[in-house]
């Protein structure tokens, strides 16, 4: 471990300050795949589906999302879908509801679109951008009622931390973001990664304290293929749940 790593939680998980700090200082370090405008332009599904890409989609495409996440109903997102069972099964449920899903990885993003169109769901648009690039440009002040983040990779080797997910910039934007009484829920199966999430949580005043009480609001969700595995190998899962004040 090097002067500037300082440990938090438990295992192999540990973040250096160094790396933290040029974070801050560029966001854009994060950026999964760099520069989202020089990333190769894999096929999307065709137009009008609901399927987008801020560097891709065309300005008419951009417009009907853009209606989409403004419009008066409920408004939630989730950060790493993974396969999209979780997201699809929800938005299933939840049909006033509207629903953005970011998948970096692009089978993945396709998969949980396959899975979209099969369930005929009108409520649920899909994208393969990273969120932290999209989202600060796509969503208006105050107009999310949930966040799910669950199972963010860790990036467990040092050259890789950047690019976790969470970071302070992360979270004041995730505050900006939020609407007034909307939750922020994240779960993760990592000790030291909780502990890290926490911390930054926890120095964010815009959002109330931990109330594991929240977590009832999720009760009927189905769970992600990593929850599920966890759960069957009776690995721990940190949950938590945040108000926005």
């Amino acid at each position: 471990m090097t002067r500037n790593a300082v440990e938090r939680g438990s295992g192999n998980f540990f973040v250096d300050d160094h790396v933290l700090q040029q974070v801050i200082e560029k966001p854009e370090r994060s950026l999964i795949g760099g520069n989202p405008q020089r990333r190769p332009r894999l096929p999307i599904p065709a137009e009008p589906a609901s399927f987008f890409r801020w560097h891709g989609s065309s300005a008419a495409h951009l417009a009907r999302l853009t209606d989409f996440v403004t419009a008066k109903s409920p408004l939630e997102v989730e950060i790493g879908s993974g396969d999209g069972r979780f997201i699809v099964d929800r938005a299933a449920r939840f049909p006033a509801r509207h629903f953005l899903a970011f998948e970096v990885q692009y089978q993945f993003a396709l998969r949980l679109f396959r899975r979209v169109e099969q369930a005929e769901l009108t409520n649920l648009w899909v994208s393969d951008d990273d969120a932290r690039y999209t989202l600060p440009r796509l969503l208006p002040l105050a107009s999310v009622q949930i966040w799910h983040i669950l199972m963010p990779d860790p990036w467990w080797k040092r050259k890789h931390q950047q690019r976790r997910l969470f970071s302070p910039p992360f979270v004041s934007f995730l505050a900006d973001r939020t609407a007034p009484g909307g939750v922020l829920r994240v779960e993760t199966d990592v000790a030291g990664y909780a502990d890290f999430i926490a911390e930054l949580l926890t120095a964010e005043p815009r959002f109330a304290p931990h109330d594991p009480a929240l977590g009832t609001l999720f009760a009927e969700d189905r769970r992600s293929k990593r929850q599920l595995y966890c759960t069957e190998h009776d690995l721990p899962i940190y949950k938590f749940y945040w108000r926005r004040r």
